[in-house]
């Protein structure tokens, strides 16, 4: 694992004959970034790379080095508005008419 200034990971693997081997996960600022699978220094197996907020921006899948596949899943969809508010009725009017006209009386 190799770590960067404050001691935050910034790449955990491993290496065969010095290059990239298996599952490697690079992070950014200690949160874990992308994930990437090698054989011998080439690209080979799944990679997903992840927001700061650890949600999946993509999957792809290599072979050999060449990217054969790639998933982008849809942005989350926003919450849904709330029903605008009711105007006030007849009712809730004078009520509120009154309220200030009896508190001008005090």
């Amino acid at each position: 694992m190799l770590l960067d200034a404050k001691g935050r990971p910034e790449v955990e693997g491993q290496t065969l004959d010095g290059r990239l081997d298996g599952l490697v996960r690079f992070y950014a600022e200690g949160r874990l970034a992308m994930s990437a699978t090698y054989r011998a220094g080439v690209l080979d197996g799944p990679m997903v790379s992840y927001g700061a907020d650890g949600a999946v921006l993509a999957e792809m899948l290599y072979r050999d080095g060449e990217k054969i596949s790639e998933i982008t899943p849809p942005p989350p969809q926003p919450a849904p508005a709330p029903p605008p508010a009711e105007p006030p009725g007849l009712l809730q009017l004078l009520k509120q008419w009154l309220a200030r006209k009896l508190g001008q009386g005090n």
